[in-house]
């Protein structure tokens, strides 16, 4: 009778390296990342008390100024959620377009609002724009 060998291989054999806890790290990084996302949702919600509410030509005098002296301000939105204000805006005047106001903030993301969205804007002083971006 013929004997058949039968070869058996393991991932070692064929040349897989397992790199142990490093296969985990995308998986971990994602639920810290959402974990990060909801923190920062939360931070965003935390009691803010209501500034005086400027008119729209404050508010665009402001914006104006802000952009030809490329200054960073701080802008609280007019949209209350849960009962509260957000935290203001740490941002600079990228530009503007029609209606759009397109900011610059200081965590380096980009966005636009329009002036009805905007509850109070004041110039932010320049030592705090230049500290450590967050």
């Amino acid at each position: 009778m013929e004997q058949i060998s039968i070869t058996h291989f393991t991932p070692e054999k064929i040349g897989y390296k397992d790199r142990g806890i490093m296969k985990w790290l995308g998986m971990m990084l994602s639920d810290h990342s959402e974990a990060l996302k909801k923190e920062e949702v939360d931070d965003q919600l935390i009691q803010v008390k209501a500034k005086e509410k400027m008119d729209e030509e404050e508010i665009a005098s402001v914006l104006y100024q802000a952009f030809v002296t490329d200054s960073p301000v701080l802008i609280q939105a007019n949209v209350i959620r849960n009962g509260n204000y957000y935290k203001d805006l740490e941002c600079k005047i990228s530009g503007y377009v029609e209606n759009r106001i397109y900011l610059f903030l200081k965590d380096g993301r980009a966005t636009s609002c329009t002036l009805e969205e905007i509850r109070n804007v004041e110039m932010m002083n320049l030592l705090d724009w230049c500290k450590k971006r967050k």
